[in-house]
């Protein structure tokens, strides 16, 4: 299917997000290095101090605070109510969905706190402004002067296996296409893995439908695809199970668990 178009000028800003050509190395980048700043101005955190990660696995999100216990930072912020917090979420929900794939995880865990933020949320939250803070200036870049790779998914998935109040395990994906990532997500599973190559398994599955989705995109684009794409997983247990056919008799039971979870 074709269609015409009318070519205006280049686009250099779209939704927030910047695009930079380079027709010499044949690349395309994008960034959001002006919403990240608007976001920092906003909510009073320009002079914020910068760390490595969008967030510290060490505190525990679900567990309940102490009385009086809480740091001070926190405490500030959250006097500013839950709206707030629900509008601060938001705001890094889309910088999440555009272009800054690093902090998904961290933003779909903080989204969950939303109807009680305590202080130690919004003290997970500054962090993220404050990673956000250190890479702002991070693209996403796609393209380059090799061809020979640009027109296969890599795709590449994983799963955080019970690390919710609920014993719900998380399952997150990324797809490359051109050397840049094109699809990625981080979302709660909707039934309870009993072990992680379950919960590895269920997050595989998640991601095959979308590459699926993906392979027929680039179909009607003109770009042919390899009948089979390979999902890259780290769980041994899954792999098997995923390769070897006798296993599938030990895991009807998932099939059944995702259809009533799913109706």
């Amino acid at each position: 299917m074709k269609f015409e178009i009318n070519i205006i000028r280049e686009p250099s800003i779209l939704l927030g997000m910047k695009i930079d050509r380079d027709e010499e190395k044949k690349t395309i980048s994008l960034s959001q290095t002006h919403y990240i700043d608007s976001l920092l101005k906003r909510f009073g955190l320009t002079n914020a101090n910068m760390v490595s990660t969008p967030m510290d696995l060490n505190v525990n999100l679900d567990e309940e605070e102490d009385e009086g216990k809480g740091e001070k930072e926190g405490k500030d912020m959250d006097e500013r109510g839950p709206e707030t917090y629900v509008t601060t979420i938001g705001s890094l929900m889309y910088a999440a969905l555009a272009t800054c794939l690093d902090i998904t995880y961290a933003v779909q865990r903080l989204a969950q706190f939303t109807k009680n933020p305590r202080p130690k949320h919004w003290t997970a939250v500054k962090q993220i402004f404050r990673y956000l803070k250190g890479t702002r200036t991070h693209t996403l870049t796609y393209g380059g002067s090799d061809q020979t790779w640009m027109t296969k998914l890599t795709i590449f998935c994983d799963a955080d296996w019970a690390s919710n109040a609920d014993r719900k395990s998380t399952s997150s994906y990324v797809m490359l296409f051109a050397g840049g990532a094109v699809a990625w997500s981080a979302k709660k599973q909707s039934t309870i893995a009993l072990s992680t190559a379950k919960a590895e398994y269920i997050a595989a599955t998640h991601v095959a439908k979308q590459v699926l989705w993906h392979q027929t995109f680039c179909e009607e684009l003109g770009i042919p695809q390899p009948t089979t794409s390979t999902i890259f997983c780290d769980n041994q247990a899954a792999i098997a199970i995923a390769h070897h056919p006798e296993f599938h008799a030990r895991t009807k039971h998932i099939d059944i668990a995702l259809v009533r979870a799913t109706t």
